[in-house]
């Protein structure tokens, strides 16, 4: 049947979900078109409104579930004060089924983005949630997983209102309770103040110390008023809490034509310590077979750490596991040098780790004072040969590594990659990409590393 040509977005139409995809989407199909529909679940019948229709696909979303599936749950954003946010797929779905969910997406696209068949791929609980569904029966439908974030960003409105975007909107929603969020960061409470002339904010809780960055509007002051409110706020918590300001700095005008990036080009910003030290401290604790490893990380307080509480320990475990039995180990993406210093320390190898920010490579010399570590600033995109090493970790962007690193990689001596990810889809493209270059997928397993959310982590081990 050819696409209906009369069907435009606002429409509404009933729909039966048949499969779960990638992004949190549910698969359905209507008119000869196939539906993306957000907020609803495999099997069940649904009342949507078109979104966006194109010739051969539509998206939608759920505005009546007229057949539900038993996994489905009140929708908890209703409880956060919070209706419609974006960036809490899983919502209305039960903890567990929400795993198997992404574990369903994962493994369509590690087959038909990266030609791998039967990986036996699940995606298993982080402790914490672990603890709280043992703990409580109930728990899977109400609070487990809903306090794991250490990173958290406000927008915040031209009035002032800070609050959490709308799904697929720029709309500001203030909210009683930011989702996800950890308890601290919560206990703060700026998302009920009003904070006129920011754009944003960041909020990072660490192990004993934590941060607040400030966004102006571009050509907004900061306004001392608000300085003196959220200076008060961080006073109040247990602590060492820092005080920074984002100053943008306006990008250098090239003439008329020309490309966007050509005209915005010099485009940068600063960071301005406020109160505190501008730094924060994280602690990894882990057992390996040669007993209890206990490290400090020191970063800025705008710097790259894994968001969920118990993110670090689990990734780290795994590449420590991983990479036993290397003789040299190099860390692609190493950041404050998190999966590098785990390995180093826990295997008594040298260890080299490469990363694009110098700020973030300071902080792993520092970090790594201890250990037979060298660390480098380098764009890893750009290496065409790769330091020697037997056992490669990566752990890169969203966007994955790309052809540059994964050719790079299929040339270099290494024995073992052990590929961190946060998306199956670009895993997938890089995994076919191995594998085409001489590499066996040995392992692949799943973490739910950012539960109630579309996303999960990957750690992979490919041999040859």
């Amino acid at each position: 049947m050819s696409p209906a040509a009369e069907s435009v977005a606002g429409d509404a139409v009933e729909l039966t979900v048949d499969k779960q995809v990638g992004e949190g989407y549910g698969l359905a199909r209507h008119d000869g078109r196939v539906v993306f529909v957000s907020g609803a679940i495999p099997g069940e019948q649904v009342r949507a409104e078109l979104t966006q229709v194109k010739k051969r696909m539509a998206y939608a979303r759920t505005t009546e579930v007229l057949q539900p599936s038993p996994h489905r749950v009140p929708d908890r954003r209703l409880a956060w004060g919070a209706a419609g946010v974006g960036g809490v797929e899983f919502a209305h779905v039960d903890l567990p089924h929400s795993r198997q969910l992404k574990t369903d997406a994962a493994a369509e696209q590690l087959a038909r983005l990266g030609g791998l068949e039967d990986t036996g791929l699940s995606i298993a609980a982080a402790p914490s949630e672990q603890a709280a569904e043992a703990a409580d029966p109930h728990a899977a439908a109400t609070t487990a997983g809903t306090i794991w974030r250490t990173r958290v960003q406000l927008a915040v409105d031209a009035a002032g209102t800070p609050g959490m975007r709308a799904a697929g909107s720029h709309t500001v929603i203030p909210v009683d309770t930011v989702p996800l969020a950890a308890p601290v960061l919560n206990d703060l409470g700026l998302h009920t103040l009003r904070l006129p002339g920011l754009e944003r904010i960041e909020l990072t809780a660490a192990h004993t110390s934590g941060a607040v960055v400030l966004h102006t509007r571009p050509g907004a002051a900061l306004d001392p008023g608000v300085v003196e409110t959220v200076t008060a706020r961080l006073g109040e918590q247990d602590g060492q809490w820092s005080l920074l300001h984002r100053i943008s700095q306006p990008a250098r005008r090239g003439g008329r034509g020309g490309s966007t990036a050509a005209r915005n080009r010099g485009a940068s910003s600063r960071l301005e310590v406020l109160t505190g030290t501008g730094e924060v401290t994280e602690r990894l604790h882990l057992d390996t077979p040669g007993g209890t490893l206990e490290r400090d990380f020191l970063l800025r307080a705008d710097g790259f750490w894994q968001v969920h509480v118990d993110a670090a320990a689990v990734l780290a475990g795994q590449v420590v596991e991983a990479a036993a039995g290397a003789s040299r180990v190099l860390d692609l993406y190493c950041g404050a040098g998190l999966l590098a210093c785990a390995v180093g320390a826990a295997h008594d190898v040298p260890v080299t780790g490469l990363e694009g920010s110098p700020e973030a490579i300071a902080a792993a010399r520092a970090n790594a004072a201890d250990l037979d570590a060298d660390f480098g600033v380098a764009r890893i995109d750009r290496l065409r040969e790769l330091p020697a090493a037997d056992v490669i970790v990566l752990d890169p962007p969203r966007a994955g590594a790309g052809p540059a690193v994964t050719e790079a990689l299929t040339a270099s001596g290494a024995e073992r990659i052990v590929y961190v990810s946060c998306d199956a889809g670009t895993f997938a493209r890089d995994a076919r990409a191995l594998t085409a270059g001489g590499f066996t997928l040995a392992s692949c397993r799943g973490f739910d590393l950012f539960p109630l959310t579309a996303h999960a982590e990957f750690v992979s081990v490919f041999t040859r």
